[in-house]
Formats: C-alpha cells, sequence, structure tokens
C-alpha cells in the first residue's frame, strides 16, 4: 500500500540520518600514559600499533619491539617510521662516527641503528621497507605471525 511505502521511506530517511551524524563523531579515544617495555594492555590488544620516530630514543628499542608484538594480535600489523643508519657507506660511517654527540645534544637520539634487524628480532615479519633521505630515515610494515 501507499502508506506502507510512505512510512518504509520515512524509516530508511531516519536511519541515513542517524548514521550520518554517528559518521561525525569521533571514536573514542584514551590516551594512556605507560612504560613502553611493560604496556598495560592484555596480549593481543591491538590491530595495528604504529610508532614513529620513538625506537631511537627508547634506552631499550629491542625491549618496546618485544612489547609491541605482545600487545599486537595474530595477523596485526606494525607501521613504523624511523631513523635509522643509512646504507650509503661513507654515510652509515658519518653517522656512526657521530652517534654519541647526536645522542647527546638531541634527546637520547640513536640515530644509527639498525631498524629492520629490530623489528624481526623482534619476532615480526618484515612486510616492506621504504627508505627516504638517503637511508637516514625507514618507514616499516611489519606483521606478526598469525
Amino acid at each position: 500500500t501507499p502508506e506502507a511505502v510512505e512510512t518504509a521511506v520515512a524509516a530508511q530517511l531516519a536511519a541515513q540520518r542517524r548514521a550520518e551524524e554517528e559518521a561525525k563523531k569521533p571514536p573514542p579515544v584514551r590516551f594512556v600514559v605507560a612504560d613502553v617495555e611493560n604496556l598495560p594492555f592484555p596480549d593481543a590488544s591491538f590491530d595495528c600499533v604504529v610508532d614513529t620516530f620513538s625506537l631511537c630514543v627508547f634506552e631499550h628499542p629491542e625491549r618496546a619491539l618485544r612489547e609491541l608484538h605482545r600487545v599486537l594480535r595474530p595477523g596485526g600489523v606494525a607501521l613504523l617510521v624511523e631513523h635509522s643508519r643509512s646504507a650509503i657507506g661513507a654515510l652509515g660511517a658519518y653517522q656512526d662516527a657521530v652517534a654519541a654527540p647526536v645522542k647527546a645534544l638531541a634527546k637520547g637520539c640513536a640515530w644509527n641503528q639498525d631498524v629492520v634487524g629490530l623489528v624481526e628480532g623482534a619476532g615480526l615479519t618484515i612486510v616492506g621497507t621504504t627508505p627516504s633521505l638517503f637511508g637516514l630515515l625507514t618507514a616499516v610494515e611489519a606483521t606478526k605471525a598469525a
């Protein structure tokens, strides 16, 4: 009947408006300050973990990555952008030569780390890497075995 069609259309429009309003709301976010080597989350809590420019300042980056591995669910993805040691011979040697003063002057940044080696050492599988700035920065996508 025309009345039933009109009611169905009105209900669909109301549901669409509610969905559009919900889509405008930001997702719930909780900010937590925690020890990177002992995160307050259960095992396999996250589908994805993002880390940018922090491994270089952690005293024990391998421990931080093991903790990342612990809280990442099987099949989950880790996305990192980090300072890394350049594969360009002279540039990598320069990074090594000035690593101590850079660390002292740059808030503890160890800018010559083997980021890929650290990630693999934590038990993650490298999906891809993208070096930039002559290898001084590396973006890494890695997964935890399912």
